[in-house]
């Protein structure tokens, strides 16, 4: 793929790209369509959504689990889904649509949209479990449509929300330069993606393994299309915005070697939450449940969640 001109208004949107899709790896797939989802969907939605889940055989608690940009459910919690479903905790999680198996991949659906699944997926899920507490987990753009969600007061039926990395770099956090750079490239370059090569490189997780998974899924991209980085500014705009209008009792995670995501934005969007818990992470990266030591985060939320410990296990 060619690179854009070398004028400054093009670096801070590089730059700010590669944070924001900062899980991939800077490569860019082909376009081939996916192959049809399986026939395991999550209703409720304003479309069916391919998900997954990882059933407790005597669930204690509903975890609901969104991924990052570009990702899909599969991967972000194939290692965390296992672990909870074993300690008592049932983990349904989707592929948000413009991502994974939906046949929209690659086509950015709008923060409206992505609102609007997880207000219906969660609803659904309390019809299917009414008599336990439903938790609604967002890692890095899924944090940012977690707490935008709740924040809008569309998520009344979830008990508690945890947000790890999330998207929150939004509001008075981002420089006006890189606000500019995206739109301009938004109405110049809508389709256009891109990778950031050349300008920084950052490393997700310590988890090679996991990287190189990400790099062989067929349903994963990592390069952001002009439309989509403008969408996800709004996306963590509407998170910030909405922040301090949370009720409900919140997690917040951040990862101390994360090199994706600052720090200094997500404690401070954590601070406006009245209910909100913050925790620095040693030695944690970006996809904190996929790090070789993600076992801790698994247990740290496991113990959150039932309320059972203060510290992780």
């Amino acid at each position: 793929m060619s690179r854009p001109s070398r004028g400054g208004a093009t670096r801070p949107l590089a730059v700010l790209l590669v944070a924001l899709a900062g899980c991939g790896q800077g490569h860019v797939e082909a376009p081939a369509p996916p192959a049809p989802p399986p026939a395991l969907t999550l209703p409720g939605a304003t479309q069916a959504l391919p998900a997954e889940i990882w059933a407790a055989d005597a669930p204690r608690a509903i975890l609901l689990g969104l991924h990052g940009f570009g990702d899909r459910a599969a991967t972000t919690f194939a290692m965390a889904g296992p672990y909870w479903a074993a300690e008592g905790l049932t983990l349904y999680a989707y592929d948000q649509r413009g991502f994974g198996r939906n046949p929209d991949r690659l086509d950015w659906p709008g923060v409206d949209a992505l609102i609007a699944d997880i207000a219906a997926v969660t609803a659904a899920l309390r019809a299917r479990h009414p008599d336990l507490p439903i938790f609604v987990l967002g890692s890095s753009m899924g944090g940012g449509v977690v707490l935008a969600a709740a924040g809008a007061g569309k998520l009344p039926d979830a008990a508690g929300l945890i947000l790890l990395a999330p998207a929150v770099w939004g509001g008075d956090s981002l420089p006006l330069p890189y606000r500019l750079s995206a739109w301009w490239a938004a109405q110049l370059v809508p389709e256009r993606r891109w990778t950031g090569q050349g300008v920084v490189r950052i490393q997700p997780t310590d988890n090679i393994e996991a990287l190189r998974a990400l790099v062989q899924d067929p349903y994963h991209f990592a390069a952001p299309s002009s439309r989509e980085f403008l969408g996800l500014i709004r996306l963590m705009d509407r998170a910030v915005a909405h922040a301090p209008k949370v009720t409900q009792r919140a997690l917040f995670l951040w990862g101390a070697r994360d090199e994706v995501v600052p720090e200094r934005p997500i404690a401070r969007v954590a601070a406006r939450v009245a209910t909100a818990e913050y925790r620095r992470v040693p030695d944690a990266w970006h996809m904190l449940l996929r790090d070789l030591d993600a076992q801790r985060v698994h247990a740290l939320i496991r113990n959150w969640v039932l309320v059972d410990g203060a510290n992780p296990a």
